[in-house]
């Protein structure tokens, strides 16, 4: 089939994703919360004095994946997923690749700077 034959024309509408930047105590939790049938992906627990639906603190990234992947296979009610935090989030990103890697820094991962300058 030729790719002509497959060209769309019109918006494709899509739910909207919000990155929340800010001090901690700002409100990103609270107005998290008060999303559309919010469930929380928790990588800190920061949501303690919110009513809130959330999955048990994830302190790997499989954890982070499996929750993710339960709400993408499992039929829910849930219209808004948080991940609460992204710098969190961060880290057990880091956590996983420099336990992949077997190195003890992130700057090391995949044979990163080794200190050699002109190498």
């Amino acid at each position: 089939m030729s790719l002509l034959a497959r060209v769309h024309r019109g918006r494709t509408p899509k739910p909207p994703r919000i990155l929340l930047y800010g001090p901690e105590g700002i409100g990103k939790t609270t107005f998290g919360s008060q999303a559309p049938k919010p469930i929380f992906v928790p990588t800190e627990d920061g949501q303690d004095e919110i009513d809130c639906a959330k999955f048990l603190l994830a302190a790997t990234l499989d954890e982070v994946l499996a929750a993710i992947t339960d709400l993408r296979s499992q039929p829910h009610d849930y219209e808004t997923v948080v991940i609460d935090s992204l710098d969190w989030l961060e880290r057990l990103i880091w956590d996983k690749l420099c336990g992949q890697y077997g190195v003890s820094s992130i700057e090391k991962v995949d044979g990163g700077p080794t200190g050699c300058t002109g190498c």
